[in-house]
This record gives C-alpha cells, structure tokens and sequence, in this order.
C-alpha cells in the first residue's frame, strides 16, 4: 500500500497521553501485504493477503498473542478486502474490485468505480449467493464494510456524492435482508478534506477509523470517536499504535488488546498485521518501589462517566497532599488510568477534571505498609446545560514549535491560512494567541521564547493582511503545565510536546 500525503488539517488541540503498548508482527504475515482484520467468531481472524498479484481473503487461527494457519477463505479472480461478519456468522460483507469480476458493470466503459460492497452467505462449509449491494455500484468507490453490535447498522468508505474529501464514513440502516437505507455521511466530526477509511465499530458505539485529514503523525493516523457523540474531537492514537508511516484497520478485542496494520519499517512486506497489547506495569511498578528509600506506595486509578464503566479518556487528575498542594497531575490514558507515587501514612485528595464535566474530588489515606498498590477511581458527570443563549462557537487551533525554537514550520502555515480564511470573510473576527513551553530551559528563556513565538504568528498573520489591531496575544513561558512536567522532573518527549504548546482562538470583538 502506497504511503498516502499527510495532509494537516487541525481544527482543534491534539490530545497528548502516555501509552505502554507491545506490538508483535504475526506469524501469518509474510514479504507480501497482509492487512485488515476481522474477528471471526472467538478463535479465528479473516484478512487480506496479496497473493498472485491480487489481494485475496484468508483465514488464520488466535493462537495467544499470534495468528497461525493461514488458509484461503474467499476467493476470486480479482482483489478482494476487508470482511465483516453477523453474529451468528452466516453472512459476510466484503470488499471486491470491479474489474475482472464476473456478473458486474465491468463491461460498461462509463462505471469509473474500482471498488464495491458485496455480501455472501454460508452454504454447507462454503460461501455462496454472492451479490453487490444495490446502493455500492456505478459512479464511486465503496469499501471497507463493518457492523455495529446489533448488526443494524453497516459502515463503509466512499467517495460517493456528498463526501467531503477524498473519501468519507457513512453508514446504511440494514432494513431488511437486501434492503439498506439511502447512505449517510457521518459529518465532519469524523470526515474531513482527506480520506477517512478503515472504519471499526465497537460493541460500545466506539468508531475506530483511519484518517490523514486530522493532522496526525503521518500518512494514515487512527482515531476514535464516541458515534453517540460526534461533536466531540476525535480521539488520536500516539506512538506505538500510530507512527509517521500508514497505520489502519484498528480493530481492538478487550483488555487492551486488538490488532492493527501498519506499513512502518520493520516489518516483514509492504503492509504488516500487528497484535497490541498493553504492558502488565503492575510488576514493574513492584520491583520499582523496592529501589525507593522510605515508604512508598502507588496509587493506581480509573476515571469513570458516573457510576458506569465507560472510562474517560484525555482526563486531567491532580493530586494534592495536606496543605492542598499540587505534588502531580496525570492524564488519564485510552483506558481512562491514572498512576501516582505517593508516601505511607499520608491524606491525599485525589481531584479529576474534563471540559464539560463537573469536577470530583475524593479523598485517599495510605496506610504503613511499604510497598503496595492501593486504587482509587474518580467519577465524572457531565455538566448540565445552562439556560440562556447558547455560547459562541469559537474557531481554535495549535501551533507546535520545535524544542527551543521559533521557525514556522510549514505544516502548520494551513491552520493560520484557514484562520485568515475566515478572518477575511468575517470582519468581526479576532485572533488571540497564547503560547507555552515545557520546563527544559532557564525560566527567563521560557518566557521570553513564548513572547517571540507569538510575535512569529503575529508576523505571518499581518503579512496575510490582517490589520494589528485584530490580533493579540499573551507569553506564559513554563507557568502554566498540563502535567506533572515542572522543573527538576524526567518527561518523556510525548508530556514536553503537551506543555509546548501555542494556540490560538477565533472570536467576534466587541
């Protein structure tokens, strides 16, 4: 698969967490590509692998945190795709090329479209009655079907009318046995000028899709969206499950584990199947502890929406000591966790925060024994709405900077042009920046870099046309973290990027 542009397109600020994963390339992969998993019942996956020149279906058996015995599962004289299945296992949805197929629009020199959704169902130990879906032929490219939990509902990519880049998400109501509703694009909380592919829909209503339109890492960047919420930003993967190269068909199987594929360096051909799982910290975290003097223990926790077990991902965990000092702060990772080292015999309040969720705080006492993990878990609500007029819809944006430099670099230049963009169309609009860094350098150096960074965008802005007086902006150098990264403690480079930070906001003066 060839790698795809990135093509940077923020409209919000990315969110920044830590993950310890473990990925293994599976034995099923080989010098060809192999990509895009299906769970196929508990014990088996169904994928795609290039043999003879085309992309064929096959099957391969879980074996603990490895696939074996590749064997055909569907196969035609043309490429074929990405599977789904019912829950009862007795249809599949697949991808096909239209070209070289029989029974298809092949003959017609008019049909431009390369790919379609078909559908096949179980006949003895087989499959038969093989069939394009009505909605998926003609003009536009579908593929890449799944299913949401019910098996109401079928997600795809196109490039049909109505999409909004190169292709977007939509989805179908399945209606009846062959019958499917008019498609619907998802909208632009999940779509964007790019292309969006590879969907996945949890049993929790989770989309995982691939996308190189949010401004990821680069080429194809995965991301998830709560499809019961799309207003929200989709939530973006770092290192390892994303990298610079093409990383997709993110389909996760509990625990913490899942499977992904992914054309980054080391692997075994042009695209690679890879199993995840997070790391089982709890024994490091042990043998850790047993290098510290004193007595000390951990406080391991989860954030929650109410008292259900939805975790909050990207929540802001503070913990105070006695006096109601702020000795830490973490932000929760993808399974909404959070870690603190704390001392024996002490009072802490543990104290979680989110937009648009009320704040809760609670309470922790450790007790004298060294060396043991004692969990809290942290309960969020969601705010109710206020009455009156409904706030202002604002237009924010981030501009990273290299460490200890100043220079614009010119993947972030589109967000201040698509802020002059409407800055122009709209003479009301103001831009203000504010402008971070990490904790690194000397403070004076800290503030007076933010101050030159904000007058760098003021410069590109008012070369743009933008008079002065509709731009402002305020430096707060290293004051301000997002997280446990003040002076005097170790980050990695992922926290440093989350206090080094500029922004900036669009909205109406007075």
């Amino acid at each position: 698969m060839r790698r795809i542009l990135l093509i940077v397109f923020l409209l919000s600020i990315t969110n920044i967490f830590s993950q310890k994963i473990i990925l293994k390339n599976l034995s099923i992969n080989d010098s060809n590509s192999n990509l895009g998993t299906a769970l196929y019942g508990s014990d088996k996956i169904v994928f795609s692998s290039a043999t003879g020149g085309h992309l064929h279906l096959y099957s391969g058996t879980i074996s603990g945190d490895d696939v074996i015995n590749k064997k055909s599962f569907l196969e035609a004289k043309t490429h074929e795709n990405v599977a789904a299945f019912t829950n009862d296992l007795n249809t599949v949805y697949f991808t096909r090329s239209l070209y070289g197929e029989e029974n298809t629009v092949k003959a017609n020199k008019n049909v431009k479209a390369k790919l379609a959704i078909f559908k096949a169902t179980r006949t003895g130990n087989g499959w038969g009655n093989v069939m394009q879906l009505h909605f998926s032929s003609g003009k536009y490219d579908f593929a890449h079907p799944t299913l949401n939990a019910d098996n109401t509902k079928l997600y795809f990519s196109s490039n049909m009318k109505g999409t909004k880049g190169k292709s977007d998400i939509f989805v179908v109501d399945i209606l009846g046995k062959d019958s499917y509703s008019e498609p619907r694009n998802l909208g632009k909380g999940v779509n964007t000028r790019g292309s969006e592919l590879y969907p996945y829909v949890s049993k929790d209503n989770i989309l995982y899709f691939a996308s190189n339109g949010h401004g990821g890492d680069g080429g194809l960047d995965i991301y998830s969206i709560d499809l019961n919420d799309t207003s929200k930003k989709p939530f973006h993967f770092l290192a390892p499950i994303n990298s610079e190269y093409d990383d997709f068909a993110y389909v996760p199987v509990g625990d913490g584990k899942g499977y992904l594929t992914s054309n980054r360096p080391g692997g075994k051909g042009s695209d690679d199947i890879y199993f995840f799982k997070e790391k089982n910290e709890e024994k490091e975290i042990q043998e850790e502890m047993k290098k510290e003097k004193g007595c000390n223990q951990r406080l391991l926790g989860t954030v929650y929406l109410n008292a259900s077990e939805k975790v909050i991902q990207n929540a802001l965990v503070k913990l105070k000591d006695e006096t109601e000092k702020v000795i830490d702060t973490y932000q929760t990772n993808l399974n909404g966790k959070f870690i603190f080292k704390v001392k024996c015999n002490r009072t802490y309040k543990i104290i979680g925060s989110k937009e648009n969720y009320k704040t809760s705080e609670r309470l922790m006492v450790t007790n004298g024994q060294d060396g043991i993990i004692a969990r809290k878990n942290v309960f969020l609500t969601t705010k109710a709405p206020k009455d009156g007029p409904k706030k202002r819809k604002e237009y924010i944006g981030r501009v990273d900077f290299e460490y200890n430099k100043t220079n614009l670099l010119p993947r972030y230049r589109y967000q201040l042009d698509k802020a002059i963009q409407m800055m122009n169309k709209n003479k009301k609009l103001n831009i203000y920046f504010e402008s971070h860094t990490d904790s690194r350098a000397p403070t004076d150096f800290n503030m007076e870099l933010s101050k030159a960074r904000i007058e760098v965008l003021k410069e590109y802005i008012g070369f743009k046309g933008i008079f002065r007086k509709r731009f402002s902006g305020k430096a707060f150098g290293e004051t301000k973290p997002l997280n446990r990264c003040v002076k005097g403690v170790q980050c990695t480079e992922e926290e440093y990027l989350l206090n080094r930070r500029t922004t900036f906001v669009l909205r109406e003066g007075k």
